[in-house]
């Protein structure tokens, strides 16, 4: 715990050098939006996420959500940093009696912006290292994504997610939901779920409905309850929803990857994309490191 308290504070320290480099250049296209949720806490992390997206990606609109944190010093180093940026406010978002926690605000944001442009999530503690090709070939196709492992490389058939899921034992809101999926209605079709994670996802333009994803919030909570409405439901959807839209697929692993989950033996600055997720971010300093590359080039 020692270990890892320093390698945070370490973290903490060279990324706020993100403050000190130039503003972005990218092409203005409306025809794909980059959105983030941004908190106090975040926005130095986020300016080393979104402006290594924009250096692999180079093209859109790009927008932040406020999850209500931002200080008015914080929106304007974000105006700064990034010419053009919109900026909403979470407080402003309805969830249509959904689950209501901040996550849900962010899916309820995406959706309204999928009306008019391909969306791409993108979670503030990501770093891309190289042309982000695959997402541009997925974007100019509206084509959804999501960024997982190859243990789950491939849609799965909902009855065997179940007999799998249910040797777990697990009580989290996500394979507690899973377990139920083959009985849905969502699922009736022959749609196949893709596991992964909703860190880094792409949503065709019109994915869902604001109907579309109550409906879908409604029958999972009729299985589960309340549970739903616990951390990891929006991530659930979100699944879900990608999983029904044409063509979606699970990014290349261990190209695009969540950071040792699982581990890759490959080299990791030789990868396109990493999603320094929860308990492993600070393993290794190899955050700290890639983020510290990226800002000596920037400044």
């Amino acid at each position: 715990m020692l270990l890892k308290n320093l390698n945070k504070f370490l973290f903490d320290q060279t990324v706020k050098k993100v403050l000190s480099t130039r503003a972005i250049k990218y092409r203005q296209d409306k025809s794909v939006t980059i959105v983030s949720m941004v908190s106090h806490n975040t926005v130095a992390m986020y300016l080393v996420a979104i402006k290594s997206f924009m250096e692999n990606f180079g093209y859109g609109t790009i927008e932040a959500i406020n999850d209500g944190s931002l200080t008015e010093q914080d929106l304007v180093t974000l105006r700064e940093h990034i010419p053009s940026i919109n900026i909403t406010d979470a407080n402003n978002v309805d969830t249509h009696g959904c689950p209501s926690y901040i996550s849900w605000k962010r899916l309820f944001r995406i959706q309204k912006l999928a009306e008019s442009s391909y969306v791409i999530q993108l979670d503030s503690d990501t770093v891309s290292l190289g042309p982000l090709v695959d997402v541009h070939d997925r974007a100019s196709q509206n084509q959804g994504f999501l960024i997982g492992s190859d243990r789950w490389g491939k849609a799965v058939e909902v009855g065997l997610l179940r007999d799998i899921v249910s040797q777990w034992n697990n009580i989290h809101v996500q394979p507690l939901a899973e377990i139920n999926f083959h009985k849905m209605h969502f699922f009736a079709d022959g749609t196949k779920y893709l596991r992964a994670c909703a860190g880094f996802a792409g949503y065709p333009k019109n994915f869902a409905t604001i109907e579309g994803i109550q409906a879908l919030s409604n029958e999972i909570e009729s299985y589960i309850g309340k549970t739903w409405h616990g951390w990891g439901s929006e991530q659930t959807a979100t699944m879900c929803l990608i999983s029904k839209t044409l063509d979606a697929s699970i990014l290349p692993w261990p190209n695009y990857q969540n950071f040792k989950f699982p581990e890759s033996n490959e080299y990791i600055s030789s990868m396109s994309f990493i999603h320094f997720i929860g308990s492993n971010r600070f393993d290794h300093n190899v955050y700290r490191k890639l983020s510290q590359q990226k800002i000596k080039k920037w400044l």
